[in-house]
């Protein structure tokens, strides 16, 4: 019988035993539990709630049925007001711990749809179809995902229609009106005549390798005023109504007749935003998001941004292009050496960086301090009912 004293970075309950630190997932603040051990190492203990035998004042019942078994959300058993709580301070004490020096933390910016606001989803498939447990490969069969966007869940008694003993995944892609349906799979050839009534495109995946079997080549999203084309590879924010308030804050950023280097900018969607009476030049690496970016700017008629296909962290010592701001928009890895060399070495007078992981955003702040005073870090509540949070920082030059 142990105690819950905190919440991890990943919404582990803490507590100690046999003065070892225990994570038990799905244990809250206060909650006294019963628990078995999963895993033991020599500085901490995995474990697993038995049974309840005081319940925290924080915990609520979860509204989904798969809550206990599924690994897909953390905090359904937590408020969402308390939910917002812990991710305020997850950013605080990480800054806190990590950080060399006190800087200004905003409150978090928080999701107008706490359910139902995925736009995009990966069900996992081995003759069922769901997603894995919590630290397993088991997959949850599921019927309903609350979170996910009501056109994918409508479409999940018709994917199960389909023949799963080749199909190893199943990802679904939305909008307000169309349904974009990726089967990964060895086949070759699959009858998908029971999803052409829900879907607007359909996609075989094999590898990194797409196929369009129907349908429409793209899905279009709509932020502001903006539309960007969506293909089955494209990055983009499965939170639209954060996403907006998050490409806002970057906008307020940038202000007015700046060179703006965009970098990690995948099919150019904050660089397309933050584009009026600023000239752009986005960076990224991955060729398919070159091209989508590039299809971007002419739907939009943008013509003062630019993208071109290079390493974002290597190839910015040598382009011909003085920015006087930086926006980054680097994966959970963060920045690596390299880039921050570089991104030193051009010498902006502001960096904002757009960040996934709060842990490889304060490493590389550490890197940036000297050279930059940070204004404020702003989260956003981008995936509301797990522990991720995103944030955007602003940094000005010494």
């Amino acid at each position: 019988m142990i105690e819950i004293t905190d919440l991890s970075h990943n919404a582990k309950g803490i507590g100690r035993l046999n003065g070892k630190i225990v994570f038990i997932d799905k244990a809250l603040p206060k909650d006294i539990v019963e628990i078995s051990v999963i895993k033991e190492k020599k500085n901490y203990i995995e474990a697993k709630i038995n049974r309840i035998i005081k319940e925290s004042n924080l915990r609520v019942e979860s509204p989904c049925i798969y809550f206990d078994k599924c690994g897909g959300c953390d905090l359904l058993n937590l408020s969402y007001e308390n939910q917002i709580k812990y991710k305020y301070d997850k950013v605080c004490n990480i800054i806190d711990k990590y950080l060399s020096t006190k800087i200004k933390i905003n409150d978090v910016v928080k999701s107008s749809n706490v359910f139902n606001y995925r736009n995009k989803v990966t069900f996992q498939v081995n003759k069922k179809l769901g997603f894995y447990g919590e630290g397993s490969y088991d997959i949850v069969e599921i019927d309903k995902c609350i979170i996910s966007d009501e056109k994918i869940n409508n479409s999940i008694k018709f994917l199960k229609k389909l023949d799963l003993n080749d199909i190893n995944k199943i990802t679904c892609r939305t909008n307000s009106n169309d349904l974009m349906i990726i089967i990964e799979t060895s086949k070759n050839e699959l009858n998908v005549d029971c999803i052409k009534n829900i879907a607007s495109s359909i996609y075989l995946k094999h590898g990194n390798e797409y196929k369009l079997i129907y349908g429409d080549e793209y899905i279009t999203e709509t932020i502001d005023k903006f539309k960007y084309l969506v293909s089955p590879d494209s990055f983009f924010q499965i939170n639209l109504d954060v996403c907006e308030k998050l490409y806002d804050k970057i906008k307020e950023y940038v202000g007015i007749n700046n060179n703006v280097l965009d970098l990690y900018c995948g099919t150019g969607s904050i660089g397309i935003f933050v584009n009026d009476k600023n000239k752009v030049l986005g960076v990224e690496i991955n060729k398919s998001a070159v091209r989508d970016a590039k299809k971007n700017m002419i739907i939009n008629k943008v013509d003062n941004v630019n993208v071109i296909c290079e390493d974002s962290g290597k190839c910015i010592s040598n382009i011909d292009f003085k920015p006087d701001i930086i926006i980054v928009d680097p994966p959970r890895t963060g920045l690596d050496g390299c880039a921050i060399k570089n991104i030193i070495k051009l010498n902006p007078k502001k960096i904002i960086y757009v960040s996934c992981n709060p842990i490889t955003l304060v490493r590389d702040l550490n890197c940036l301090i000297n050279n930059y005073d940070i204004k404020e870090i702003t989260p956003f509540d981008m995936f509301p009912n797990t522990y991720h949070v995103e944030c955007v920082c602003c940094l000005n030059k010494k």
